[in-house]
């Protein structure tokens, strides 16, 4: 049984999950929240999730949310079961209170679903600096940390030279399915629902993805392109000490020089996510950095602020699309195992382009 605080959110609580987002920035020196006409949307890109509030009776107010989404996923080799846990938010006023707590029962109710949902494991992405997250993981809950990524942001403010326009191609693409499990298949937390098609039918159903590619001879490169500032933009709180002095100088300049735009305190970005770099070949590396251009361009032009992409540290396109970024941001990956069997050291971690929305 639930505590009568805690129960399954509903399309009515839409509103106050809303503003419950605004009230929890997220971040320790660039503080920023999300901001979504519909709070559910993350929710729908997997399918199949549960979501819990946290509620105060007696003042009418939905102070907490958990979120978690079942994926098949590949670990050590082997397709298992799994719960991904996101959009943790607890309003400021309730945090260390008594009604508070109620979210620790939201999170063991989180994981009960998750066991008789048979999965074998549940985990999470924390930011690093999320400190009161990292210690309650590490110290209270039996989750261990194991990985993580980085997400990497290169600044939108001028268009890229392209020689040639990029060609769409569906997700079924033979030499795109193909090419995307020799470079991503044997990662661990790759999802099963990706063996024939890089894309599930909620993202695809979405109209919000695209798959893009660039021939030479022998060589070939292709990217994903996630267009998440349609639904969704982040609300800047506040920004690093560095960002202030480089405010005015670069805003002095802008009338002649194409400069990054630093974001505003109370300013927005909007993110284009690129996803599942491939590149073969010996001008591969050549074609993808086109790609990344006509990215760049595309976002440009629908106003977006950021590129950005997510990446194990080890990935071979880590370090080539870091050199044009402006600002990054490190996550932990925290899981405790519900089964026995779940390996204790991960390989290469793939990142889910859906748990970056």
């Amino acid at each position: 049984m639930l505590s009568d605080a805690v129960r399954s959110a509903t399309e009515a609580d839409n509103p106050a999950l809303i503003d419950l987002e605004r009230l929890c920035p997220q971040g320790a020196h660039l503080r920023m929240y999300s901001e979504r006409e519909d709070y559910f949307f993350r929710a729908r890109m997997y399918g199949d999730t549960h979501v819990l509030v946290a509620e105060d009776r007696g003042m009418g107010r939905v102070f907490g949310v958990l979120a978690a989404a079942m994926k098949d996923l590949y670990i050590g080799g082997v397709v298992r079961p799994g719960a991904f846990f996101f959009d943790l938010r607890v309003h400021p006023d309730y945090r260390r209170s008594i009604l508070g707590r109620h979210m620790l029962v939201a999170w063991k109710a989180m994981e009960r679903w998750a066991q008789e949902r048979g999965a074998h494991l549940i985990y999470g992405l924390m930011k690093h600096d999320n400190t009161p997250m990292t210690a309650l993981v590490d110290g209270r809950l039996g989750y261990r940390f194991a990985g993580g990524m980085t997400v990497q942001s290169r600044p939108v403010f001028r268009r890229a030279s392209v020689r040639s326009a990029p060609e769409v191609i569906f997700p079924e693409n033979p030499r795109l399915v193909k090419s995307t499990l020799s470079e991503y298949g044997s990662r661990d937390f790759y999802p099963a629902v990706f063996r024939d098609s890089p894309l599930s039918p909620e993202m695809r159903a979405s109209g919000l993805f695209s798959f893009h590619q660039l021939s030479s001879g022998a060589s070939w490169a292709s990217v994903g392109i996630f267009r998440a500032f349609r639904v969704m933009r982040t609300r800047v709180t506040a920004i690093p000490l560095a960002y202030r002095i480089l405010q005015p100088v670069f805003s002095a300049f802008e009338p002649l020089l194409p400069l990054p735009r630093i974001p505003r305190e109370g300013g927005s970005i909007g993110y284009c996510h690129v996803f599942n770099h491939l590149a073969e070949g010996p001008e591969g590396i050549r074609l993808w950095r086109a790609l990344i251009a006509h990215a760049n361009n595309l976002a440009l032009d629908e106003g977006a602020t950021l590129l950005t992409s997510a990446f194990d540290p080890d990935d071979r396109f880590h370090a080539l699309f870091r050199r044009g970024a402006m600002n990054h941001i490190e996550y932990r990956l925290g899981m405790k195992a519900l089964r026995p069997g779940v390996p204790a050291e991960l390989a290469r971690f793939y990142p889910d382009v859906r748990d970056m929305s």
